[in-house]
């Protein structure tokens, strides 16, 4: 076996490990009973606040190519940033390359100064989330959460990823050297280009939207975990806390190089959920629901724009990207 198979199996092993961990005291007739009491009409008001955070983000993105002198229209980069989103339930973080990859293709932008706007936005998003994390979950962790108990665990949680990161980087730099110095010439090589894009942020003279854009990205991105605990697990939902935290530890689980966040999504989502006193039922049920829904809209509308936009797709398996 290779070693690049051992690594995806590492990493499957440990999403798997973690859905029997939550799911090894429950019965599969008390999801069937929470699933006949969703509220299908709050699931739909869903979509539609995750398609129009979808919107909000792509126009963000646009603003990011203004410095560069590139003109992109509008729907060209809402395909590119829609067909992204299936791509991590097969390679984790590989939105990043197929969204660039399109955008070069229909459009002519370089390759690594699309790429640069991109991680550009993905610091944006880092940025928010970091300091939600700080500014909220921290805090009701250290006043809900006993210090002996889940706090340490959130400590270990954190200290592990870190090491995770590097020892990833450490693995791929060992047993992947050919794979990395074509990436570091690449980068290297056009780092102009790719420094511009990265950059891109700071030159934008209109700064005010990219702050008014996040606000649109972000709002609507509450919003869907306030409807999907109208939809499930709640029926009456006043306090808007519960969804930001909800919607911060749910992004860290994306970050975590599994296929789809399966795992570590549901895991921090169900621990939130028993930090604010639900039933373990409750919790687990409601971290499964969410990410299947968010799953089944990326796949959905990912699908939907690859038929639409086949001739490009199907030119991309065709054309090396410079």
């Amino acid at each position: 076996m290779g070693k690049k198979k051992i690594w995806t199996f590492t990493f499957l092993i440990i999403s798997f490990f973690l859905v029997f961990y939550l799911l090894k005291y429950l019965k599969f007739k008390d999801f069937l009973t929470e699933i006949k009491e969703v509220k299908w009409l709050f699931v739909f008001i869903s979509s539609l606040c995750m398609l129009i955070s979808a919107w909000f983000r792509n126009l963000r993105w646009l603003k990011l190519f203004e410095p560069l002198g590139y003109t992109i229209k509008k729907k060209q980069a809402f395909v590119a940033l829609l067909m992204s989103y299936p791509a991590n339930l097969i390679i984790p973080q590989s939105s990043f390359f197929v969204r660039a990859g399109y955008l070069k293709k229909i459009s002519g932008v370089p390759f690594v100064e699309c790429l640069g706007t991109i991680i550009a936005e993905k610091l944006m998003d880092g940025i928010v989330v970091f300091g939600l994390f700080l500014v909220i979950v921290l805090p009701s962790l250290t006043t809900t959460i006993t210090i002996s108990n889940d706090y340490i665990f959130y400590l270990i949680v954190l200290i592990t990823g870190f090491v995770l990161c590097f020892f990833s980087l450490f693995i791929f730099k060992r047993y992947y050297r050919n794979l990395w110095e074509k990436i570091n010439d690449i980068i290297w090589g056009q780092l102009t280009h790719f420094k511009q894009g990265l950059l891109s942020t700071m030159k934008v003279e209109d700064k005010f939207s990219l702050f008014l854009f996040t606000f649109a990205i972000w709002i609507p991105y509450f919003l869907i975990y306030y409807f999907l605990l109208n939809a499930s697990v709640l029926s009456d939902l006043k306090n808007f806390r519960l969804p930001i935290e909800l919607s911060i530890m749910a992004n860290i689980g994306w970050i975590f190089p599994t296929q789809g966040g399966i795992g570590s999504y549901h895991y921090f989502v169900t621990k939130i959920m028993e930090t604010h006193h639900f039933t373990k039922l409750q919790s687990v049920f409601f971290a499964f629901f969410s990410h299947s829904f968010i799953i089944f809209n990326d796949i959905i509308l990912g699908v939907f724009v690859m038929i639409m936009n086949r001739k490009v797709v199907f030119g991309l398996f065709n054309n090396k990207i410079n």
